[in-house]
């Protein structure tokens, strides 16, 4: 009689035991879903895609799974503030505006960084110098555009462009000064379009992060992410995946290739 209590009581514990660790187990078991922002001839599937084989490496190294799933880009960004989405991409930190003033927060680890490139005319070419001397004058003289969205990451004025397509060509007819944007995107157009009389010349080095809810969940998802980031950086893996990406700076002028 006391050994068949014995036994029970040892059950007990043990689906005691079993039952707690369910309940507290780490938050990296949990599936997520990350909502990504569709993007013309880079994004526009859930399963192919340069973006996506990152997540896809993401979802190798997870204990839970990653469901991918692709939106127009502020409705991606929305579904992380309304938790219908546990984490957004593409999304670069902003160094401007502070993130206590956002309705969302960003990863703590970045997957690498992205290029900023100032584009403009070679006869007349936008430097950092210039924006700097710019930018001290009464009334900012410079007519500077970058993509839709952007325009809370510059501390000077900013008109948003409708493609950069054609932001690059009103600078080869000199109808502004420059073009700040991702250099990936922006010297695909400029070689697509065999562009010769534009300069170019790095602007900033910015963090490529995931966007994540605030609050307990975004702490808890980011406690995620960076771990996946760390597993990934270790095998140096994140760094090729993030390279075909967005790769370093490349130092090369447009009027200098012969076109």
């Amino acid at each position: 009689m006391y050994i068949m209590k014995k036994q029970s009581f040892s059950i007990c514990i043990v689906a005691i035991f079993f039952v707690t660790a369910l309940n507290f187990s780490p938050a990296s078991a949990r599936d997520l879903i990350i909502s990504m922002a569709q993007l013309p001839k880079i994004l526009e599937s859930p399963d192919e895609g340069i973006f996506v084989d990152m997540v896809k490496a993401m979802d190798n190294v997870y204990d839970g799974k990653i469901e991918r799933k692709v939106f127009p880009f502020a409705r991606s960004i929305d579904n992380v503030i309304k938790g219908e989405a546990d984490f957004h991409l593409p999304m670069i930190r902003n160094t401007i505006v502070p993130e206590s003033s956002l309705p969302y927060a960003f990863s703590t680890d970045k997957t690498g960084d992205v290029c900023f490139i100032i584009y403009s005319h070679k006869d007349n070419p936008v430097t950092l110098d210039t924006i700097k001397d710019a930018k001290t004058q009464q009334t900012f003289p410079l007519k500077i555009e970058s993509q839709l969205g952007f325009r809370d990451y510059f501390d000077f004025p900013i008109t948003d462009s409708t493609t950069i397509e054609n932001s690059l060509k009103k600078i080869s007819v000199k109808r502004i000064d420059a073009f700040i944007f991702a250099q990936e995107e922006s010297d695909f157009v400029v070689n697509q379009l065999k562009l010769k009389d534009i300069h170019r010349e790095l602007y900033q080095t910015f963090d490529d992060v995931f966007v994540i809810p605030k609050g307990p969940k975004g702490k808890e998802i980011d406690a995620v992410l960076s771990g996946c980031i760390k597993k990934l950086s270790s095998t140096g893996e994140l760094k090729k995946l993030h390279d075909m990406i967005h790769p370093p700076y490349q130092k090369w002028q447009p009027y200098e290739m012969g076109w």
